[in-house]
């Protein structure tokens, strides 16, 4: 027997378990007075019986409504009947209640139903239903209880080890798991929660988001519990993510961003009864602003004020009612129309005709004379038919590209197309290199929000090659044509010839590249070889690579080495000559894939007359033409589009020979205007576009830093090169290795596994934090030691004016956040590193100031406490038994400490000591 539809989904809706103990109450009553119409009063008393037997039984039920007894044994009869109106009416469509109130009973069309079998049905129906509740509840942690625990527990929590701390399972599985069971969070909401990635975060959240909008908390709009710094409040809130807003805009122009965001949705949406103001207040440090401008509407929960349960599922239902109505709102906007691909030109290259026209009649020409010289402009000549519909097609391109201007039936090239004009070869029927970049340079430019249907379907068309990598005409044009949503407007053979046209134009551009009847994506070749090994385990790979090549470093200096280029892309590797600086360059490249021969590695040797930047990034002769520098066809071929992703690294050897700050003082500058633009790292020009002539512009014009090139000079520390300025020191790590074994043989090395060089992704150098503020809130906590470390050395550096400022305690943050995350080092070893590195040399000189700060920096390094008064007379015990096993072994820092004891071996022998010096 099967339960009639109007009663087998009156428990499909449910938030309580009163709408079970109702019908269970009903039918007990019936059956024991087989009266159709029940007093409440009967109802009541059965119904208060459930609860009141449930918790003597020791059952886990529901709690009594808040605020009108403590427990069900405090209930009363009146209470219950005024309790039962609730359910009554959820129930209405099944249920009849007398006008007087006094009565109830299932409506006659139910009576009609309800045989002796449905009614048992019914009654298992609403014991599984109950039971299912119940057990559910006794599994359930409330809100309440999660958020008393978070906001009373976690300031002592911090003190304690992060890994696998209840607390985060508690926010990250926990709660998020009780929030999915509510009735109004379905499967299309993620939960998550964090207390930080591998330290405990200042802020704790656990946000509730759309997927249809977003499924990170680094941008969209989400629903989001927010813990103050202090653990005094909690605050529900609507809000948006801050990370990608800020770095693709920049702080001014992001709060801009946000703060419009925040108005345009309060216009739109009730929120009733939230907040609705900038009185949301986490954090005593800069961050608080960031959640203040992107803040929509709020509740604030005080830790010793909590709401009961209730009233907190109340309010995430309301603020989760107003999230629905705004993601509502904009994914029903119709979606912009797939961009049209009607073009029937085999071959893109067919419109250099039109552009060499135009570049030699001075950029202009009617539409007239394009048709009367047929026979030049168009590579079938005198053949095409209909010459007018032909140019006017391939005009449409050209228009579609910016490269031309259509007045009047007058075409003339844009500056761009100016540009283009100036960089044909002998033969104009076949693109440049130039034009080719142009070109890219369009696709790569273009916003989706621009109006040109042939450069999206282009871009459309790359991103399926991309993912396809290798692939067959039909597969593509399956793809293509789908995406294009063109199946109705097309025939097949219509769409087939589209899609061989699209792959035509992309082998023009060399995207793809054609083996008799397969085409292959040009990045092919590198992506085969990426895999996915964690930052430790390629780390590995590197250390092993080089070490099969019969080349041995110091232990944890490829771990220094990664760690210093994902800082900051300018390293100086500093050593004796003959020390192996270079080959450990042109190795490290090589272990992940970029040789002399793809262009991704260059050695350039420094000259000892090089005295300005012309040197590296060229200059212009007489004429006005500009010759590029060594540096500058690096930086040309990593900023081709198709090139962004991978690795390029330039090995200045000997790089001290000359003057650093003359010749490289350029790029000193410029690595300071590091900016995110477009999800790459952008920095100001080293040539203005302007400077050049107009032939030159397209390729050298605004040429800039990208954030897939690698500074790495090699400098000799002896006398016979130049020091280096605290304002190339500032900008660089400084890795020194003069402590060679020469013992250690390259026979002596086994390996049991072979690794062989992989093409490795930029990502994987590529820095990801430019402002101290972008390791919030994750790492804030290891950020605040840190730096608690270096205000205390620079008190001590202060004495000598060698005090850092807020570039080398950015960076020093960066480094130590970096080894945190990818697990490389102990937290000590790689303090001690930057302490090596960033510190030491700056100190130099004769006084009694240096000594003494050497010696108060050697006590942080040793771990212990010195007598500086006594060893500034004479410190040779210090450096006389270094070399001693005791003193290496319980050294805080030994790397430092062993660098300062030379130094105050070179002060105390000579008079002078320096970091160089060694």
């Amino acid at each position: 027997m099967t339960l009639p539809i109007e009663l087998s989904t009156i428990f499909r809706s449910k938030q309580k378990s009163y709408k079970m103990v109702l019908i269970l109450s009903l039918i007990d009553v019936y059956r024991s007075t087989r009266n159709q119409n029940i007093t409440l009063d009967d109802v009541g008393r059965r119904f208060l019986a459930y609860y009141q037997s449930s918790v003597m039984d020791g059952k886990k039920v529901d709690s009594p409504p808040n605020g009108v007894a403590t427990s069900w044994d405090e209930f009363t009869l009146s209470q219950t009947k005024s309790l039962l109106y609730t359910p009554i009416k959820a129930l209405s469509s099944v249920l009849d209640e007398s006008k007087e109130g006094q009565s109830i009973s299932f409506k006659p069309s139910i009576w009609n139903m309800l045989d002796g079998g449905n009614m048992d049905e019914l009654q298992n129906y609403a014991l599984a239903e109950l039971d299912n509740y119940n057990n559910n509840l006794a599994a359930h942690t409330s809100i309440r209880q999660s958020l008393t625990q978070i906001l009373t527990t976690y300031l002592s929590a911090k003190n304690q080890p992060f890994s696998n701390h209840p607390l985060g399972t508690l926010l990250r599985h926990t709660l998020p798991a009780n929030i999915k069971k509510l009735s109004f969070i379905d499967e299309q909401y993620k939960v998550q929660g964090s207390i930080g990635q591998g330290n405990w975060a200042n802020t704790p959240w656990l946000a509730i988001l759309d997927r249809r909008i977003t499924e990170t908390t680094q941008y969209g709009e989400y629903v989001v519990y927010l813990f103050s710094e202090d653990m005094s409040s909690v605050y529900l809130t609507l809000a948006q993510g801050v990370t990608v807003p800020l770095k693709e805009r920049g702080k001014k122009e992001g709060y801009q961003y946000l703060e419009q965001k925040v108005q345009e949705m309060r216009d739109i949406l009730p929120l009733d009864n939230l907040e609705k103001d900038e009185n949301i207040h986490l954090t005593t440090n800069g961050l608080g602003r960031d959640y203040q401008v992107s803040t929509v509407a709020y509740l604030r929960y005080d830790r010793d004020n909590l709401p009961d349960e209730d009233q907190l599922i109340s309010d995430l239902e309301n603020m989760m009612a107003n999230y629905k109505l705004y993601a509502n709102s904009i994914t029903d906007k119709p979606r912009p129309s797939k961009p049209k691909f009607t073009y029937t030109v085999a071959h893109l290259y067919y419109m250099q005709g039109i552009m060499a026209y135009l570049g030699e009649n001075l950029t202009s020409a009617p539409l007239d004379d394009l048709i009367s010289n047929q026979s030049v402009v168009l590579i079938s000549g005198d053949d095409v038919k209909h010459p007018k519909e032909r140019i006017q097609h391939l005009g449409r391109i050209l228009l579609d590209l910016s490269l031309v201007q259509l007045n009047n039936n007058i075409y003339s090239l844009t500056q761009l197309g100016i540009e283009y004009a100036n960089a044909f070869d002998s033969d104009f029927w076949k693109f440049s290199s130039v034009q080719v970049k142009i070109i890219r340079n369009i696709l790569d430019s273009y916003s989706s929000n621009e109006s040109s249907d042939l450069v999206s379907a282009i871009n459309i068309a790359l991103k399926i090659v991309g993912n396809l990598q290798e692939f067959s005409l039909e597969q593509f044009n399956e793809k293509f044509i789908s995406e294009l949503q063109m199946q109705e407007d097309w025939g097949d053979v219509t769409q087939t010839n589209r899609s061989k046209f699209m792959l035509n134009w992309l082998e023009d551009l060399d995207f793809i590249h054609r083996v008799k009847d397969k085409y292959i994506f040009n990045n092919n070749k590198e992506n085969e070889s990426v895999d996915a090994l964690t930052v430790s385990e390629r780390v590995n790979n590197i250390k092993t690579y080089i070490a099969q090549k019969g080349f041995h470093y110091p232990d944890s200096l490829i771990e220094n080495l990664y760690l210093s280029l994902k800082t900051k892309p300018f390293v100086i590797l500093a050593g004796v000559s003959g020390s192996g600086k270079t080959k450990l360059v042109k190795l490290f490249a090589e272990a992940i894939g970029a040789t002399t021969q793809n262009k991704q590695f260059a050695i350039i040797p420094v000259r000892p007359d090089w005295n300005d930047p012309s040197d590296l990034l060229g200059y212009k002769d007489l004429s006005g033409a500009y010759r590029p520098g060594q540096l500058a066809y690096t930086l040309i071929e990593a900023s081709i589009g198709e090139n962004r992703h991978k690795p390029y690294f330039i090995c200045l050897d000997e790089m001290n020979l000359a003057r650093v700050e003359h010749y490289f003082s350029d790029f000193l500058s410029i690595i300071e205007t590091q900016e995110w633009q477009d999800n790459f790292i952008m920095t100001s020009p080293l040539i203005q576009k302007d400077s050049l002539r107009l032939e030159d512009q397209s390729i050298y014009g605004n040429l800039s830093l990208p954030d897939n090139v690698y500074l790495i000079g090699t400098v000799n520390m002896d006398e016979t090169t130049h020091p280096f300025s605290k304002k190339v020191l500032d900008r660089a790590n400084t890795i020194e290795f003069n402590y060679i074994n020469l013992g250690l043989l390259p026979n002596e090395l086994n390996f049991s596994n072979s690794i062989s060089a992989s093409h490795v992704d930029n990502s994987f150098l590529r820095s990801e934090y430019l402002q101290l503020i972008d390791v919030y809130p994750d790492y804030r906590e290891l950020a605040r030691k840190t730096t608690e470390r270096l205000v205390k050395i620079n008190s001590i550096l202060e004495e000598i004016h060698s005090h850092v400022g807020f570039r080398i305690r950015d960076a020093i943050c960066f480094f130590m956040i970096y080894n945190a995350r990818f697990n490389l080092l102990n937290e000590d070893a790689a303090f001690d590193l930057q302490l090596l590195q960033k510190i030491l040399p700056r100190v130099q000189g004769s006084s009694l100031s240096v000594k003494r700060v050497l010696l108060q920096l050697m006590q942080g390094a040793l771990g212990k406490s010195l007598s500086v008064s006594e060893l500034m007379e004479d410190a040779s015990e210090l450096y006389m038994n270094w070399n001693t096993s005791d003193i290496v072994e319980t050294a805080k820092h030994p790397q430092t400490a062993r660098k300062i004891a030379f130094m105050l071996r070179r002060l105390e022998e000579d008079g002078f000591t320096s970091y160089w010096l060694s």
